[in-house]
């Protein structure tokens, strides 16, 4: 007789009991490749034990999910859905989870969440023609199907976009959602990085509905300040490291200078398949993956803060957040001193970073005091300085091989602002 439910012990927020419904959802094909994408593409190169994946993250969501629902009583329906919103969320991710977001931008004009969505309704697969005969369990289609799950309304709560029963968007997509509380708990657990220490529980039990819409009690001010504070030092110290972020671009970079009359469908791929894979697909790709896979990575040859920029350096810069004129710009250094190509990488992030993450400088949260009703910058200054923040701690890098270090740095930002 098979089990009806499951005890998944997880080390952030010890047994996860699933049942029903979600017990065969998260045998789902599309669920079970998330084991083989790890939440933080390469920080593990700089912090070793970041190794845990968009599963573990996704289970973790979907708990806190359904804990929140408990605390607010919502209704059986309306728990269900925001459940599976939860689980389903980053099913879109591709290798290395946002670490080639821009990629995808620029090629097929889609991110994660357009991918998750086009799983959701079935008009994608993560299938290679292969391996179908092999996976034998429901697909997340089949199964929303069987349960009568509305598609639409799934999609537009992990969207933020739902216009009736607006509390149910925000409670997966809004300044203090059930996915930012499990990444900061879960990612500071393993990196070692104390600043996502969030009493969970209490932040829980000040979370209420207000007027169709979430809001917090003011006694919980304090857990929604150390919430927004976890968020700005945990992209600071880790998602926006140093070496973290030079990993990505080489990346980026490798697969940037594929021939692109070769069809790659990376976004289907794992971690480990889209490493092999990229082996195959010229010297400099096979370059790339080696130094990846022992650690070799490019070095900062260059970097600049915006309080150190002209106006007119200024205007230079926001025109390199285009990717054709950065790619040109990059050629013209390789050119002019005479570096190979693909060894010059110009990162310039700000754009980036608020794609990957628009909730990063949100702190548009009520905060209900007796009957009154006011935005958390009138009870603490912490949301506006939030906002005021500069991340990551450049606005411009130049990473290279280190061999190129002494040039590049002499004569980069001559070539860079001509």
């Amino acid at each position: 007789m098979l089990s009806l439910n499951k005890t998944i012990r997880d080390p952030v927020h010890g047994d996860i009991k699933i049942d029903g419904m979600f017990l065969e959802l998260i045998e789902a094909p599309e669920i079970q490749r998330l084991y083989n994408i790890k939440q933080l593409g390469f920080a593990n190169l700089v912090f070793p034990g970041a190794h845990h994946t968009r599963l573990e993250h996704s289970l973790g969501a979907f708990y806190i999910s359904s804990k929140a629902a408990e605390k607010l009583d919502l209704d059986e329906k309306q728990s269900k859905i925001i459940s599976c919103a939860s689980m389903l969320h980053d099913i879109g991710h591709g290798p290395f989870s946002h670490t080639l977001e821009s990629i995808l931008r620029e090629t097929l004009n889609v991110d994660h969440v357009d991918l998750t969505e086009k799983l959701i309704y079935g008009e994608n697969s993560i299938f290679e023609p292969e391996e179908k005969q092999f996976i034998g369990s429901a697909s997340v289609v089949d199964l929303l199907e069987k349960y009568e799950i509305n598609k639409s309304e799934l999609v537009d709560i992990i969207r933020g976009k739902k216009k009736k029963d607006v509390y149910l968007s925000q409670l997966l997509n809004s300044s203090i959602d059930v996915d930012q509380l499990d990444y900061l708990v879960r990612d500071s657990y393993y990196t070692g990085v104390a600043y996502g220490m969030i009493d969970t529980e209490r932040f829980l039990q000040t979370l209420t509905i207000d007027n169709g819409k979430l809001a917090v009690k003011k006694k919980g001010i304090g857990v929604v300040e150390n919430i927004l504070m976890a968020r700005t030092l945990m992209y600071s110290s880790v998602y926006f490291h140093k070496t973290v972020r030079i990993a990505e671009i080489m990346l980026s970079k490798a697969i940037e200078l594929i021939d692109k009359k070769e069809p790659f469908e990376f976004f289907k791929m794992t971690d480990v398949e889209l490493i092999n894979k990229l082996k195959e697909k010229g010297k400099f790709q096979n370059e790339i993956a080696t130094r990846l896979k022992y650690r070799r990575l490019f070095k900062q040859v260059y970097s600049e803060q915006d309080i150190n920029l002209n106006n007119d350096e200024k205007k230079i810069l926001k025109k390199l957040e285009n990717n054709v004129l950065r790619r040109k710009k990059e050629e013209e250094i390789e050119e002019k001193l005479k570096i190979p190509r693909g060894h010059v990488i110009i990162d310039i992030p700000y754009k980036e970073i608020h794609q990957a993450e628009p909730r990063i400088d949100n702190t548009d949260i009520v905060i209900i005091d007796n009957d009154k009703r006011e935005l958390l910058d009138k009870y603490t200054p912490i949301a506006k300085a939030i906002r005021l923040r500069h991340i990551p701690d450049w606005t411009i890098m130049i990473v290279s091989d280190e061999k190129y270090r002494d040039i590049l740095s002499e004569k980069s930002r001559e070539i860079l602002f001509s």
